[in-house]
């Protein structure tokens, strides 16, 4: 599968920075904040790692997925609990806060949605 030109990443990815930042500036719960963003970060570390690289489509979406899980098993350890005062905070809202199954589910849905908008001929 060939791979979109390099500007259609980065725009997405500022667009999605931008959903990112937003979700995260004024959303403290609910279905968005919790699920879809989710969602929405599996496509914006697809983005930075496509506007950054040669990869394949597949490599890309390989290492995403990989990225996500690695997040995903580091909240399970808790891996912020070994940061302290204002890092805390970063670490809570780069890594996540818990682990959940769902979380998962929403990277799996990510991953299909990078799939399908790869699949369309621009």
């Amino acid at each position: 599968m060939p791979r979109a030109k390099r500007r259609y990443y980065v725009i997405g990815f500022i667009i999605l920075f931008g959903i990112e930042a937003a979700i995260a500036g004024y959303l403290k719960g609910g279905f968005i904040r919790s699920y879809l963003g989710d969602l929405f970060a599996v496509i914006l570390i697809y983005t930075l790692l496509m506007s950054c690289s040669r990869f394949s489509v597949k490599m890309g979406l390989a290492l995403t997925a990989s990225i996500a899980l690695m997040v995903e098993m580091l909240q399970l350890i808790d891996l912020t609990q070994f940061f302290e005062g204002p890092y805390k905070s970063v670490a809570v809202l780069l890594f996540g806060s818990h682990f959940s199954w769902l979380d998962l589910l929403m990277y799996a849905l990510g991953l299909l949605v990078i799939y399908a908008l790869e699949r369309i001929k621009v």
